[in-house]
């Protein structure tokens, strides 16, 4: 009998590229197309012996069982016509997800405006290093796994839960899907300005998906987050579990200082002291130390396991450490994310000049509706330099704040310049969700050369 054949487009993108990885592993026929073919998530790919095609060509189509379509596939794309005109079977990728995968587990879903990779990666962590073989679908390259997904043994998972569309045919936010039995909201704000007209949709959203939860479900949320107040005084049928930053609370996070941290779930305390800083990151880790203790860890085992968790590529990723230059990459999509992970690097290294060099590049962040909070996010940054294609947009950012901001026009111009740009013992934070020109990689062989 010959093995189930499914096409995917969209396929080199973090969460379709995943759906690949789960599919190939339970033994299905895997191949897909895309427009933009790039490493990591090709190489990957390949690696699995998965085919991909460059390109939306109706006639590099493959016969399949059903076709799964990303939310980057939209109406006049070749490919697609091709499939709507012959009736093909067609699929988004969350509604497989769940149908061929969540269905028959316990699932984990991390959602909110910041922190989802991360947080989602922690859990994973946590549950691998107490030998538990959890299926997990994480939307970047978590450093402590070899993949970005696996079905995993057990019959739990853990997964990324973002609010954006779900395809052209299924404008649902694509976590309504999942019916997760553990809903984390880390923080709710106002992002993907492309799809959402203001922060009410995003609450209909949050609603609709708390709305198909289980009364056994569990929503793990902080208590200082106004927004995610108003979402669940919408209609909540499910087990809240809150947590509070330095007071009285049953589930508590006391930030010593950037690196070195308490927690207190219900009787029990533990002290985390790791790698990571900003109160940011310890939400997350308080988030996933509730999430894993619903499951039977303990608060001390889950901080014991913290302490080696190695984080995720681009998120305060370490790339240069010397006397002469700190450099960090930071996926950066929203002014609230720039503002909490400044601080962050500024408690740690409060004498230390910063300098931010950052690429507008989100809808949300090129659409000029957070313009006055990415004023207010760089506020503790010493010198910034902003890259967008909206050279008006920056003028605008550069006018503002004018003494210690500049635009990049040309990134090999900028690197060219960069020893006249930078001092001994700087720290540089790249902070983009794209990969800004290679800019990384090019001050890394500039320092180098």
């Amino acid at each position: 009998m010959s093995k189930e054949r499914v096409h995917i487009l969209g396929i080199c993108g973090t969460f379709m590229g995943g759906l690949a990885l789960l599919g190939k592993e339970q033994g299905l026929e895997i191949s897909g197309c895309d427009l933009n073919i790039y490493p990591p998530m090709s190489d990957h790919l390949h690696e699995m012996g998965i085919d991909i095609s460059e390109g939306y060509d109706p006639s590099k189509l493959p016969e399949a069982d059903c076709y799964v379509i990303g939310n980057s596939i939209s109406r006049g794309n070749p490919a697609l016509e091709f499939l709507l005109s012959k009736k093909a079977n067609l699929i988004s990728g969350p509604d497989w997800l769940y149908k061929t995968v969540l269905k028959n587990k316990r699932v984990i879903a991390v959602s909110g405006t910041h922190g989802k990779t991360t947080t989602t990666a922690m859990i994973a962590w946590i549950f691998e290093d107490h030998n538990i073989d959890v299926g997990y679908l994480i939307a970047g390259k978590p450093k402590d796994f070899e993949k970005s997904a696996r079905l995993g043994e057990q019959d739990i998972f853990v997964i990324e839960a973002d609010e954006y569309d779900t395809a052209f045919f299924d404008k649902r936010s694509k976590f309504i899907h999942y019916k997760p039995d553990t809903l984390i909201i880390n923080n709710l704000e106002f992002d993907h300005g492309d799809i959402f007209p203001d922060l009410s949709f995003i609450f209909r959203e949050f609603h609709h998906l708390i709305r198909i939860l289980n009364e056994e479900a569990q929503i793990i949320f902080p208590t200082d987050d106004l927004n995610i107040a108003k979402v669940l005084n919408m209609g909540c049928w499910s087990k809240l579990i809150s947590y509070g930053v330095d007071g009285n609370h049953e589930n508590a996070i006391s930030l010593k200082d950037p690196t070195n941290i308490t927690f207190t779930i219900k009787d029990e305390t533990g002290d985390l002291d790791w790698d990571m800083y900003g109160e940011h990151n310890a939400r997350n880790a308080m988030a996933a130390a509730l999430a894993v203790n619903q499951y039977g860890i303990s608060l001390e085992s889950a901080l014991v396991s913290l302490r080696n968790f190695s984080g995720v590529s681009k998120r305060q990723d370490i790339l240069i450490n010397s006397e002469r230059l700190l450099l960090i990459e930071d996926f950066a999509h929203h002014p609230t994310a720039i503002k909490t992970t400044l601080e962050g690097i500024k408690q740690k290294y409060p004498t230390r000049r910063l300098v931010a060099v950052i690429e507008l590049r989100s809808n949300t962040m090129k659409s000029g509706y957070h313009d006055d909070h990415l004023i207010e996010s760089v506020s503790l940054a010493d010198e910034v330099f902003w890259k967008s294609e909206d050279f008006e947009q920056v003028e605008g950012l550069v006018s503002k704040k004018k003494s210690n901001s500049k635009q990049i026009i040309n990134v090999d111009s900028f690197i060219e310049d960069f020893d006249s740009i930078s001092s001994p013992g700087d720290i540089f934070i790249i902070m983009s969700n794209g990969n800004f020109d290679d800019i990384s990689k090019k001050i890394i062989k500039k320092i180098n050369d």
